[in-house]
Order: C-alpha cells, then sequence, then structure tokens
C-alpha cells in the first residue's frame, strides 16, 4: 500500500513506496466533515441512506451539493461519516489525475493517527494540526487547536512531530471513492455484475416458489421494528408510551422544541458558515424578532447576495426570504428518501433519536435561577474568551451584556457555548463594525 499525498504543489508520497501495492489518495481533509455516528442499518446501500437523512441536520448546505461517504462500523457500531462539498471533491479527483495517479482510495488524512492515544494525538502538516481522538478526527488551524484538542495540545505548533502515518492494517476507517466518485471497473469485474450472476439461478427458483414474499416480510419486519424503537425512545425520554410512532414523533419533536430554545447559535452559525463559502457576500447584521425568529441582512454584491440566498432558502431552518434580508425560524422536519413505507418509518426513527439526543442534553445543562450567580456565569465566559472590553449589567429580568468589538470567529462559538450553559436569549442585535469586527447587544435569562 503506497500513501500519496495531495498538496497545494501537487502530490508527495508519505513513507516507503511499493509498486505493487494499490495507490491510497490523502488528501489534508480541511474541507472534510468528519462525524462519528452509530448507524442502525447494516446493509451499504441503506447505511448510505440512513447518513444522508442524519447528514440534513450536519451540513453547512443543500445535501444535493454534498458528497457523503459512510466508513465500516466498530465493535461498538459506530462509524465514520464524511460530508464534503460535491464540487470540492471532484477537484480532489482530478488533482491526482492531473499528476498521473488513479488512487484506489482517498482518505482524511487524520483518519491514519494512532486513534489509541488516551488524550489523542496531533501533528503537523504543512500549515495546519492533524488531530485525532476516539471520537473527534479533523485538520484546522494552529490558533484553534488548544480550544479544540484539550488535553492533547502540550506545547507550540513547531514542537509538534511532522505528520507521518503507519501503513493502516486491514481496511481503511472511511474511503472517500463511494457512489458517484466509485472507481469504475470493468464491467465483468464489478461486484453488480457478479453477483446478481452469481446468484441468478438461485433467484430464479426462489422467484418461482415465493414471489416477493421474502422482501415483503424483511420490510415489514424493520419497519415495525422502527416504529417500536421510537415509541421507546419516547418512553424513555419523556416519561410516557405514546399510542403510535407517528404520536410519538410528534411528541418529541415538540419537547425538543421546547428543550433546545431558540437554537440561537445554530442558525446563526448556519446563515454565518453559508456566506462564507461565496465570495462576495456577508453577513451585516442578525436581530432577534419578538415571535422568535432571526433577522439576518446579507451585504456585498448583489451577484453573491443572490447566490446565498436560494441556498438558504433550502437549509434546515424554515425560511422566508426579504429582498437582501432573510427571516430564519424553528428546524425543517426531515424528507425521506422516498415516499415508501421503510424511507418514511426510517426518517422517523433518525429525526426521534436526534430529537431525544437533544432533550438529554439540555436536561444535563446547570439551572440557576439566581440572578447574581448566573450574571457572574454569563461574565466569566466572556472574560474566558477574551472580550474583557463586554459590559455586563444583572438585572431581575436577566443579564444584559454590550460587547463593543469581537471578531466573529470568537463571539459565535461564545453564543453557542452560552446556550450550552442552559441560557435563554431574550435579545439580540449583531452588526458588523467598519473593521469588519462585530458589536452586540444581547440579553440572557436562566
Amino acid at each position: 500500500m503506497t500513501l500519496i499525498l495531495e498538496t497545494a504543489e501537487g502530490v508527495r508520497t508519505l513513507g516507503a513506496e511499493t509498486a505493487e501495492s494499490p495507490v491510497i489518495g490523502v488528501i489534508p481533509g480541511d474541507d472534510v466533515a468528519l462525524h462519528r455516528l452509530t448507524l442502525l442499518e447494516s446493509a451499504p446501500a441503506r447505511r448510505l441512506e440512513e447518513a444522508r437523512m442524519r447528514a440534513a441536520d450536519l451540513s453547512a448546505q443543500p445535501l444535493d451539493n454534498v458528497h457523503v461517504a459512510v466508513g465500516t462500523a466498530d465493535d461498538a457500531g459506530a462509524s465514520w461519516v464524511a460530508l464534503i462539498d460535491r464540487d470540492r471533491m471532484e477537484r480532489h479527483v482530478a488533482h491526482f489525475r492531473a499528476a498521473g495517479i488513479q488512487p484506489a482510495s482517498i482518505v482524511p488524512a487524520a483518519l491514519l493517527l494512532d486513534a489509541g492515544a488516551e488524550d489523542g494525538t496531533l501533528a503537523r502538516l504543512d500549515d495546519w494540526v492533524v488531530l485525532r481522538t476516539p471520537e473527534l478526527a479533523g485538520v484546522v488551524e494552529p490558533s484553534l487547536a488548544p480550544h479544540i484538542a484539550g488535553p492533547a495540545w502540550k506545547g507550540r505548533f513547531y514542537l509538534l512531530p511532522e505528520f507521518a502515518p503507519e501503513m493502516p492494517e486491514g481496511e481503511l476507517e472511511i474511503d472517500l471513492l463511494q457512489g458517484d466518485f466509485e472507481p469504475r471497473q470493468l464491467w465483468w469485474k464489478q461486484r453488480s455484475f457478479q453477483i446478481p450472476a452469481a446468484l441468478l439461478t438461485l433467484m430464479l427458483v426462489l422467484l418461482l416458489l415465493a414471489p416477493g414474499l421474502i422482501e415483503r416480510a424483511r420490510t415489514a419486519a424493520t419497519i415495525a421494528g422502527y416504529e417500536q424503537a421510537v415509541m421507546e425512545i419516547a418512553q424513555a425520554s419523556l416519561g410516557q408510551r405514546p399510542a403510535d410512532a407517528e404520536t410519538a414523533a410528534a411528541a418529541l419533536a415538540q419537547a425538543r422544541r421546547s428543550a433546545e430554545g431558540g437554537a440561537i447559535a445554530a442558525r446563526i452559525g448556519h446563515v454565518a458558515a453559508m456566506t462564507e463559502t461565496v465570495q462576495g457576500a456577508r453577513l451585516e447584521s442578525v436581530q432577534l424578532q419578538p415571535d422568535g425568529r432571526l433577522r439576518f441582512a446579507l451585504g456585498g454584491q448583489a451577484p453573491a447576495i443572490n447566490q446565498v440566498m436560494p441556498q438558504l432558502l433550502q437549509g434546515p431552518f424554515e425560511a422566508e426570504a426579504q429582498g437582501p434580508q432573510i427571516l430564519l425560524g424553528d428546524r425543517r422536519a426531515g424528507i425521506a428518501a422516498t415516499q415508501s413505507g421503510l424511507s418514511v418509518a426510517m426518517l422517523r426513527f433518525v429525526s426521534a433519536r436526534s430529537d431525544a439526543a437533544l432533550i438529554t442534553a439540555a436536561r444535563a445543562r446547570p439551572k440557576t435561577s439566581d440572578p447574581a450567580t448566573f450574571a457572574t456565569r454569563i461574565g466569566a465566559a466572556f472574560a474566558a474568551a477574551g472580550l474583557a472590553d463586554a459590559t455586563v449589567t444583572p438585572s431581575t429580568a436577566g443579564t444584559a451584556v454590550v460587547v463593543p468589538a469581537a471578531r466573529s470567529a470568537v463571539l459565535l462559538p461564545l453564543l453557542a457555548d452560552i446556550e450550552l450553559m442552559g441560557a435563554r436569549f431574550t435579545a439580540l442585535a449583531i452588526a458588523r463594525n467598519g473593521d469588519d469586527t462585530l458589536n452586540a447587544t444581547m440579553g440572557f435569562a436562566p
């Protein structure tokens, strides 16, 4: 097995090169989002369908523009799921081909690091930091590494070892060359031909004996299993067992909306991520409306705004466009891949499990009713983020905070951290300063 790393200058070989071994393409992975998910399905096609349903809440753009790849499951049933923009994936493949290389697989660099280290593994890759823990993998800028790596960050960037992975033993944890990007084989060597040809005689016999009964029975059993699981999730999360799976899913969704609150940070992060992908577009301001929706004003060139707006309207939140402004409300319900009973049942299960996880996380948040203690916690969060000039004013109605200037890379993650503390936004107004920093006026209640 030969590892070939893609770089801005071209490609280079990692470690020893063996002429007769398959070529594995390695990309830095700064444009790949890796998630550790537990998938219920075992068949490859259904695992990919389930992963795409789960990716609806994880992607910052419409799924039609996203390439999804699913890795093999470990002993605990968890798998790596990779999300990457289709155009970026095509450019990676074209980059290798331009260098005269036809890789058998493509893998993000982070998944070639040792996953057994207790505190994680970090390495330098050109100007990036590659990090790997049992539950987290990716590549980040050196300035973000201490915040993400935690205990694994033990020194300065130049003290980290150079990225030099060992040859993976056995099957790769994930291969990005799936679906439309799977390498084309001679048709008689493809599994899509070999498996049907090998089973053709057996299938003919089975069709004569029991046409369609086996598959229908299996599908019916799978649907019943999904519905049973949804009702059990509802009983565990809500303390009561609804009459059917549809009622259970609706009750979980309502409880999730109450527990999650406004999902302010999630909506702001979604719009910020989308605008950053389009050159010439920017986020000018954010305003919390009395009905709980967020009003975003987009700035920049008109063609860029026109490119971002349709993507926001198709995103995971209910959206309404008003010229260069857009209103974002609650999360959208998922969309089944097909209208078959199996797809509908699978989507209901995936949504129920996601809702239950959010409900559990909300219940675990610390509750603070004392205004002074709550204000102290809010002030400490802003101070820890380096926003020492933030003005924190406590009152019996909550805590008001004014930030005159902050970088978006600091302010937006901080809002998410404060929501995770259990704080509820009562007011929010963010606007861009002349130097591209942001000013913000916020109100929080416990």
